[in-house]
């Protein structure tokens, strides 16, 4: 009698157990996603919103990041799994020491969709890069991705960049510091671009900076520790599978896609970037030169380590 109570406790046992790893199991994965305030991370938006990640299995909470330098750092300490970077702050973190890999891309700057451009007061008369001698730039970020463009392109066509003086100038300010006259220009991504030119402060000039200097470039991506991702391949198949859902979203469904971009974002964007999935190492072999010629790294980093498979 002993022996049949000991057994059927025993299975019982073994029921609870195989009932509790069964639920384990099947317990979505918690992944903390960091976005800026851009329209570059509408799918991820999409993907939480449509119920994407939460059919594979992932508990996603989407965070925004408003510097998108304290991304790498929050990686590190576990606050974030994926986060959204550009070249600069990428190839600076890893230069320092963060093992970080690209997961997904998420836009590109081609030559017919620059969303990125300098703005100048209408009553200057700034037609290029000679115009800019002598006056007072306001860049979203020192050795930002826009800031170390504009300066590559000012170099590019001969201009000393001891003659300009850049000023850190956030976007929302921007239009406010064009227009008393503090900055004489300013990089403007979208949709702060548009409401300073409609807001009749300035004009973009003939040139596009950004472009002239490369006429297809990545733009943002997503990133994670090398570690997590080699770790944990398929959270970035699902992740990458449902950015790819979300921007067959957009196209399908345009209006509701903006709806959900003015939920995460408090605004719609007039001019959507160029976005896309796919990051490739040779798309961060431009930016390593770049980031040398300019000294915001110490030494050529192999772009073939850069992007998880």
């Amino acid at each position: 009698m002993l022996q049949c109570r000991m057994l059927a406790l025993t299975c019982a046992a073994i029921a609870v157990s195989a009932v509790s790893s069964s639920a384990a199991a099947q317990a979505p994965k918690k992944i903390a996603i960091g976005y800026a305030s851009a329209s570059d991370f509408l799918p991820a938006f999409i993907g939480k919103e449509k119920g994407c990640f939460e059919k594979r299995g992932l508990d996603v909470t989407l965070t925004r990041i408003p510097v998108v330098s304290n991304i790498p750092p929050a990686l590190v300490a576990g606050s974030l799994q994926i986060g959204m970077s550009t070249a600069t702050v990428l190839l600076q973190a890893v230069d320092g020491g963060i093992d970080l890999s690209v997961v997904a891309g998420a836009t590109r700057m081609l030559k017919d969709n620059p969303t990125i451009s300098l703005v100048v007061r209408k009553d200057l008369q700034i037609k290029n890069a000679a115009d800019v001698k002598g006056k007072k730039i306001g860049v979203p970020g020192v050795n930002s991705v826009a800031d170390v463009m504009f300066r590559k392109w000012l170099k590019n066509n001969g201009v000393n960049l001891n003659d300009v003086t850049f000023i850190e100038t956030p976007f929302p300010q921007m239009n406010d510091l064009l227009r008393a006259g503090t900055v004489d220009g300013v990089l403007a991504a979208e949709p702060i671009r548009s409401r300073v030119v409609d807001a009749g402060t300035g004009a973009r000039i003939p040139e596009e900076y950004y472009v002239a200097v490369s006429p297809d470039t990545i733009l943002a991506f997503w990133i994670a520790t090398a570690a997590w991702a080699k770790a944990n391949p398929d959270v970035v198949g699902k992740f990458r599978e449902c950015l790819a859902e979300g921007l067959a979203f957009i196209k399908s469904n345009p209006e509701e896609a903006k709806a959900i971009e003015k939920q995460y974002l408090g605004f719609n964007t007039p001019v959507y970037p160029t976005m896309t999935t796919a990051a490739k190492p040779e798309d961060f072999q431009f930016f390593v030169a770049l980031a040398r010629e300019f000294g915001l790294i110490r030494k050529d980093i192999d772009v073939k380590t850069l992007v998880a498979p």
